[in-house]
């Protein structure tokens, strides 16, 4: 929509809102409380794919929302340059591909499977028991956040509310950085401490210390 007055900082509230209820419903309080409502063994059969579903409605909630909000171009890019762009929109998505992940198992679809079937506790034994550091990972600790990253960011056409998205999208995926490392320290110690020294988080880029230990 073009019409009436251009407001980037309403997109920035609604996904800042946004990332304040996602931050919420994966942090580890609402976790065990969680765990205490549903019971143990429907929060591994279910809880996944119930978080799955109302992230999807929120992030639909808020583009409805954005989208409803009057807007006009920003940019657009063309020629060699936008080539360029290309380029490194598909580097992001060869690092999507190349990074493992099950969707299924992303979704909470495996979980709900295998309790239906009656194949343990609704988790794959052993599968978020060890830290996997290759393929994305050796890159960077985040390769998910990065390649996602990159397609939102080297978009060669934008308007004032679709960057305004993809900064506060971008912000929310770098500081999330921080709340899951916490988790996956107390999880796998200085095992992820080492990986932590070893591979940079967000950038390609190792600071000084991280060449020196390599």
């Amino acid at each position: 929509m073009y019409d009436g007055p251009v407001n980037p900082m309403k997109v920035i509230v609604a996904w800042g809102a946004f990332a304040l209820f996602h931050s919420v419903t994966v942090s580890e309080p609402y976790e065990r409380w969680a765990r205490r409502v549903m019971g143990e063994d429907r929060f591994r059969a279910y809880h996944r794919l119930l978080f799955t579903l109302y992230s999807a409605a929120a992030t639909a909630v808020v583009l409805l929302y954005v989208r409803s909000l009057p807007d006009v171009p920003l940019y657009r890019i063309d020629g060699w340059v936008r080539f360029l762009f290309h380029a490194v929109q598909i580097l992001g998505a060869g690092l999507l591909l190349w990074t493992p992940w099950d969707l299924k198992e992303f979704v909470g679809l495996r979980q709900w499977e295998r309790h239906r079937n009656g194949d343990g506790d609704g988790e794959a034994p052993g599968r978020n028991e060890r830290l996997f550091t290759g393929k994305g990972y050796d890159v960077v600790r985040h390769p998910l956040y990065l390649g996602c990253s990159l397609l939102l960011a080297f978009h060669p056409v934008q308007t004032q509310n679709s960057a305004a998205t993809a900064a506060a999208v971008i912000a929310y995926f770098y500081l999330g950085t921080f709340l899951e490392e916490r988790r996956l320290i107390r999880k796998f110690g200085e095992e992820y401490q080492a990986y932590q020294r070893r591979v940079p988080r967000f950038l390609p880029f190792p600071h000084p210390a991280t060449r020196s230990s390599r």
